[in-house]
């Protein structure tokens, strides 16, 4: 009634859903809640900062809902924390104007690069931003 092809399908979708069933079951068993995670870090970090003398994050208001992470966002009587600060900026550069030196500094531009590089903008002028460097090999 059923051919060799149907019956070794359906072996395969039935292993395959039980599998996916106990492995879901693992995972939901082995990872903690994401609410506990942020719980443990900021407390992890505020001890990490009062007993190196730096500033004190206030975690007595936190509940599981509040964690906020990244947000930059405070609320009266939070303190500042370093790690809450917007990270700097990078210096920019000008790419029609950067000598291979200053184009090395870049990551994952080397000298051989940085040369094709200075060599694509004498050869045919100007980038004009960013996506103007496509026009170099290797890029």
């Amino acid at each position: 009634m059923w051919g060799r092809e149907l019956r070794a399908g359906l072996i395969f979708v039935l292993v395959s859903t039980a599998l996916g069933g106990a492995f879901r079951g693992w995972e939901r068993a082995h990872h903690p809640r994401f609410e506990e995670l942020v719980r443990s870090l900021v407390e992890a970090d505020a001890a990490s900062s009062s007993s190196s003398g730096g500033l004190s994050a206030d975690t007595s208001g936190l509940s599981s809902g509040d964690a906020r992470v990244g947000t930059g966002t405070s609320r009266p009587g939070d303190h500042a924390h370093p790690r809450n600060a917007q990270p700097p900026r990078p210096a920019s550069m000008d790419i029609d104007r950067a000598d291979t030196e200053e184009l090395m500094r870049l990551p994952g531009i080397g000298p051989a690069l940085a040369a094709r590089i200075v060599a694509e903008r004498q050869a045919n002028g100007p980038f004009g931003g960013p996506d103007g460097l496509l026009r170099v090999r290797g890029i």
